[in-house]
């Protein structure tokens, strides 16, 4: 995998996982903000500048944790949203030792209706033909992202992608079924979701949070999906009280 190395070499390292179909460059204002920290940002397979397939989120998660076990140190946390959030818990139930903390943000486990009517082959083709032209990408990154550099980096990560590519990052993303490792998990981890996400997303973080001992489940008040990036200082603010134990505070999140 492409890996990003940033901060302070002997400090905690916190590994960040993106979502599906962009890359590590998403980070940047998580990065920026814990430059205290030894942060590795990796482009997962079939992403980015990372040349290996994308396969599956088992094999996504022993690539990340091959990386934690070469370049972390001290306390390990792991912070990982949508598809990375995925990796994330998937890491968790087969490396659960060598992670501290975990945030996994917007990990769905409930089915959609969208999942139920767009998860189809001929979906993912049409896709693919829409975004060869690039006004409707431009279109879709000023709605997801304010500053031109990342709306660059986003379209150049939407053309790379295949129809195949999509089938397979969204079959990862919309696999329902909890690991059956998570009961036995010590890993403090916090289960996180926008409260304007769809009510399957909001019952996923409650079906998480309940199958994992040491987990705490919240809603963010008055974010949707895009919050990592959109409300980045919100976002890194609850990152901070968790991997510190500070108590969360309740002006920005509920339990869900």
């Amino acid at each position: 995998m492409h890996i990003q190395e940033i901060g302070v070499k002997n400090a905690p390292t916190i590994v960040f996982l993106h979502g599906g179909g962009m890359s590590g460059w998403v980070w940047k204002k998580q990065v920026e903000y814990f430059k205290d920290y030894h942060c590795l940002v990796p482009d997962l397979p079939g992403h980015g500048k990372s040349n290996e397939p994308l396969i599956s989120l088992r094999d996504c998660a022993q690539k990340v944790a091959e990386l934690i076990e070469k370049n972390g140190h001290n306390k390990v946390i792991v912070v990982g949203h949508s598809l990375g959030a995925k990796v994330a818990v998937e890491l968790l139930n087969i490396k659960p030792d060598i992670i501290n903390y975990a945030v996994i943000a917007s990990a769905l486990y409930r089915p959609t209706k969208m999942m139920l009517w767009l998860h189809k082959p001929w979906v993912y083709r049409l896709t693919v033909w829409l975004v060869k032209y690039k006004k409707i990408l431009e279109l879709q990154a000023k709605l997801i992202f304010k500053e031109s550099s990342d709306q660059q980096n986003f379209i150049k990560d939407a053309q790379r992608l295949t129809a195949t590519d999509l089938q397979k990052i969204y079959g990862m993303a919309y696999d329902l079924k909890l690991p059956s490792g998570l009961s036995s998990l010590k890993t403090s981890v916090l289960v996180i979701a926008g409260a304007k996400e769809p009510n399957a997303m909001r019952q996923s973080v409650r079906n998480l949070a309940n199958a994992i001992p040491h987990a705490k489940g919240v809603l963010v008040r008055t974010v949707n999906h895009t919050f990592p990036w959109t409300e980045a200082d919100l976002f890194n603010k609850i990152i901070r009280q968790w991997i510190t134990d500070i108590p969360l505070e309740s002006n920005l999140i509920y339990e869900a």
